[in-house]
């Protein structure tokens, strides 16, 4: 009796009340809620965030020591589970949703489910569509799903105005007409080529988000203007140059090996992070001297610059060649140091950081962070007084970390 009142009572809601009653709970909850009657499922009401996880269908049911592919098998069957009533035929749907994503390892082989599961996320209008199918073993390059792109592109994907991608394939068909209104794109460890991601990235002509993460590329070079793009992370890529033009790009985060970089006519860059990996097994190239020489000249207007790297003298060549490129709007640098002792070479770094200083005349904030390899006991360090200009508009220094030199003022 008290069931057949609660049904009655939710059917006569508003639509718009029902949806709101279900954005209000966890996609668990909801799928309980749509047990109570015929009519709810009639309705094909369903949560605005469809978001498929282990932890959202399996609760604290871990997958690291049992049979992968029954636990693969139950995935599916309860994401179908939850979509059934919203499908009214295969292909269409009443139902509308904000965010569709899937987080959980399947691959190729699977590729008749999550085919449908896109189609349902297209017909029902998401504006996220996320597909994370990272596992425990992540399968090669010829074992990934294979993304639908022409599913997304033309006027059916219309409504899509964010992509989040892991773990899967893209290869562009020839069919494809980008995706009209897409802003947002997120990459990682998906197998595309180098031309594949030109042509992606050229026919969404709003985009205005982009990160790549470990997606091996030899080369991230776009030969048009990417007239939206205001944010761009490139996350251990490998690529041997990264040159694009971004007339509009406000924040540039890099974390990776020294590469070629060329941000042509970024004249609104104003935030920008280095992150240099440690290249030991590869020809060494010094930071120092890349941050003193280059890289004024790869982001001259940033106002906010993050840098780390990894100093290790053992294939240090002293250079730091003089030059005439400035950051000329520098005013907040903050840099962390890992600094790896060659007892013969201590204080080479410290060198590089003055002439660093020398390149950022303006600067008014200075955030110093020194973390020494403290394996490596060494006595004491006097260093003799580097003379450098000075900097008239520094307000605020901050230096933490532990340094055994004396001298360094």
């Amino acid at each position: 009796m008290v069931r057949s009142k609660v049904s009655t009572d939710l059917h006569i809601l508003p639509t718009d009340t029902l949806r709101d009653i279900l954005s209000r709970l966890s996609l668990k909850e909801a799928v309980r809620m749509c047990v109570l009657s015929r009519e709810w499922r009639r309705l094909r009401i369903c949560h605005p965030d469809l978001v498929f996880t282990e932890d959202a269908l399996f609760g604290m049911y871990t997958t690291w020591n049992t049979n992968l592919v029954p636990v693969a098998a139950e995935f599916i069957t309860r994401v179908d589970s939850v979509l059934r009533p919203l499908w009214s035929t295969s292909t269409t749907t009443t139902a509308t949703v904000d965010k569709f994503v899937v987080r959980f390892g399947l691959g190729r082989h699977h590729a008749h489910h999550i085919d449908r599961w896109v189609a349902f996320s297209v017909v029902s209008m998401a504006k996220h569509i996320g597909l994370d199918l990272t596992g425990w073993n992540d399968p090669q390059d010829d074992d990934k799903y294979v993304v639908p792109l022409c599913e997304l592109s033309g006027p059916e994907g219309s409504c899509v105005n964010s992509l989040d991608m892991a773990s899967v394939s893209l290869k562009l068909p020839l069919s494809f007409s980008g995706i009209t209104n897409l802003k947002k794109l997120s990459l990682r460890m998906v197998s595309i080529t180098a031309n594949d991601l030109q042509s992606l990235l050229l026919s969404c002509a709003l985009l205005e988000s982009l990160s790549l993460e470990h997606c091996p590329l030899s080369s991230f070079s776009i030969c048009h203007e990417l007239c939206q793009l205001q944010y761009l992370r490139v996350h251990e890529c490998g690529a041997g140059i990264i040159q694009l033009q971004a007339p509009n790009l406000t924040t540039f985060e890099f974390n990776d090996t020294l590469t070629k970089i060329v941000l042509n006519e970024s004249v609104k860059l104003s935030e920008a992070a280095f992150v240099f990996k440690d290249s030991w097994y590869k020809c060494r190239c010094d930071e120092f001297d890349y941050i003193v020489n280059v890289l004024p000249t790869v982001v001259p207007y940033v106002h906010t610059l993050f840098l780390n790297l990894v100093v290790d003298y053992k294939f240090y060549r002293h250079r730091f060649s003089k030059t005439h490129a400035t950051f000329i709007n520098l005013r907040h640098l903050n840099l962390n140091i890992d600094n790896i002792v060659n007892p013969r070479n201590t204080t080479r770094w410290v060198t590089g950081l003055v002439d660093l200083l020398k390149v950022a005349p303006l600067l008014q904030e200075l955030e110093l962070h020194i973390d020494r390899d403290k394996s490596n006991i060494l006595a004491r360090t006097v260093v003799k007084a580097v003379p450098g200009p000075l900097h008239h508009h520094l307000r605020s220094v901050h230096i933490t970390g532990f340094c055994d030199f004396v001298g360094i003022a």
